[in-house]
Parts: structure tokens; C-alpha cells; sequence
């Protein structure tokens, strides 16, 4: 019964910080596209400014995924296990998701920065759906690379916490 309910814990931290992180990660986009009006350009059906907010999406979940996993095993099994577990993942969710915004953030910034002969968010305005799959490669790729460092950083926060 202990481990259902510690699952069911588990789900709901996950849910609440993953909608948390979703919308960060919307967040991010807004900054990388100032001066062009996502929900607008969603609702015109524009699949460039889509595929790169999903593309953002699925790189923020990449990273945060090594933040789900509260390796227990080497703990000291106690009555106290099932908030223990809860606030590791709780604590690594949220230092995975600042990780995830910032390290996003960067290889943005830094993809600008070298590509300054192209305007991506015009690009992005107008639709460029091959722009979108090269940002959106960026960002997905982004994230699984920093997937693993994320996941020494989890283990390391969780080895310090217990």
C-alpha cells in the first residue's frame, strides 16, 4: 500500500511541476521571440512558431526526465522513506527545471549569436518551416545533451539530501 501511495505522490509532483515547467518553457520561447505574438501566430495555424514551441517542450521534458528517478536503494529504509522520497524528487524537479530554462536559454542565445545574418523570429513570422526544424534541432539536441550532467547533478543533490 506504501508503494502506491508513494507512486501516486510521485505522479502528482510530477504533473504540477511538469505543467510548471511547461509553461517556463513557453516562457523561454516568449523571450527568444520578442516582438512576435506566439498565441497569434498559433492560432493562424503558423506551424513554424508551433513545431519549435514543441520542440522546446519535448527538450525541457528531456532534461528534467534524470529528475524523476529518487534513487532509494542506497537509503536507510525508515518510516520516514515516503516524504523523503517526495521532497528528492520535489527538490530535483525544481533544480532540474532551472536547469533545463537556463541551459535552453543559452544555446538560444548562443545559436543567435552565431547566426546573425538570419532574423529567426521573422523566419518564424513568416512561417519558415525550415528555420523551425533547425531551431527545433537545436533545442532537442540541446537537451539531450545536457540530459546526462542533469542526471549526475540529480544524484549528487540526492546523495548530499540523504
Amino acid at each position: 500500500m506504501g508503494q502506491l501511495l508513494l507512486g501516486l505522490a510521485q505522479l502528482i509532483i510530477a504533473v504540477v511541476l511538469g505543467a510548471v515547467a511547461a509553461y517556463l518553457a513557453f516562457y523561454l520561447f516568449q523571450w527568444f521571440t520578442r516582438g512576435l505574438d506566439e498565441w497569434e501566430e498559433l492560432r493562424k495555424g503558423n506551424p513554424a512558431v508551433g513545431i519549435v514551441l514543441g520542440a522546446i517542450l519535448a527538450s525541457v521534458a528531456l532534461v528534467l526526465r534524470p529528475a524523476l528517478a529518487v534513487n532509494t536503494s542506497t537509503w536507510d529504509v525508515g518510516g520516514e522513506l515516503f516524504f523523503r522520497v517526495l521532497l528528492a524528487e520535489a527538490l530535483q524537479l525544481a533544480v532540474g527545471l532551472v536547469l533545463a530554462v537556463i541551459t535552453l536559454a543559452l544555446a538560444l542565445y548562443l545559436f543567435a549569436a552565431l547566426t546573425r545574418g538570419i532574423d529567426e523570429v521573422e523566419e518564424l513570422k513568416k512561417g519558415n518551416l525550415a528555420i523551425a526544424g533547425l531551431l527545433a534541432g537545436v533545442v532537442i539536441g540541446m537537451g539531450l545533451m545536457v540530459n546526462q550532467a542533469i542526471g549526475q547533478v540529480m544524484a549528487l543533490i540526492s546523495s548530499l539530501l540523504f
